[in-house]
């Protein structure tokens, strides 16, 4: 919901308490929480927030060599998104949220729906997936493979989106 989407009771109950903090909150005003809620939040100053998921190991259908062909191979992601909206820091509500166990979810069924040969190709589809499938403006994946030397990591960073 946005601000072009206020409630005619919203619009009234912003006219009515004219401070700076009712104002940075119209969308929780307009029916996410009571306006009393809304003015226990003093900030009016811009925030950022992100949502981090660290150390996520799954297994994952990528590689091209032929013994990476034959079994699933260990990667470990780390993703770091920005929120769309700062409401669920507000409202303390999932509905409001982006539900990261999804996204956990949404990446363990991309690893294994078809064969990667590469990790910049299976984090692409992945950061594209994240950013389209839960409206997310910025993100930053990290995608290592674990199994391809001894003792060592390859990976790739894709950061996509505008950080704010």
């Amino acid at each position: 919901m946005n601000v072009t989407e206020l409630t005619a009771d919203s619009r009234t109950a912003r006219r009515s308490n004219s401070s700076p903090q009712s104002d940075s909150y119209l969308t929780i005003a307009s029916g996410h929480a009571p306006l009393a809620d809304v003015s226990a939040h003093p900030s009016t100053r811009s925030t950022r927030s992100r949502i981090f998921i660290r150390r996520l190991q799954i297994d994952a259908r990528i590689g091209v060599y032929d013994w990476e062909k034959l079994a699933l191979q260990p990667v470990v992601i780390d993703l770091e998104f920005a929120l769309s909206s700062e409401l669920a820091c507000h409202t303390d509500r999932l509905g409001d949220a982006i539900d990261y166990s999804a996204v956990v979810e949404r990446m363990r069924e991309l690893a294994t729906e078809k064969h990667y040969e590469l990790v910049e190709a299976m984090a692409e589809t992945m950061a594209m997936a994240i950013q389209q499938e839960f409206g997310v403006p910025w993100l930053n994946l990290t995608l290592s493979k674990l199994a391809p030397f001894p003792g060592a990591e390859v990976g790739i960073v894709v950061e996509r989106g505008q950080r704010t």
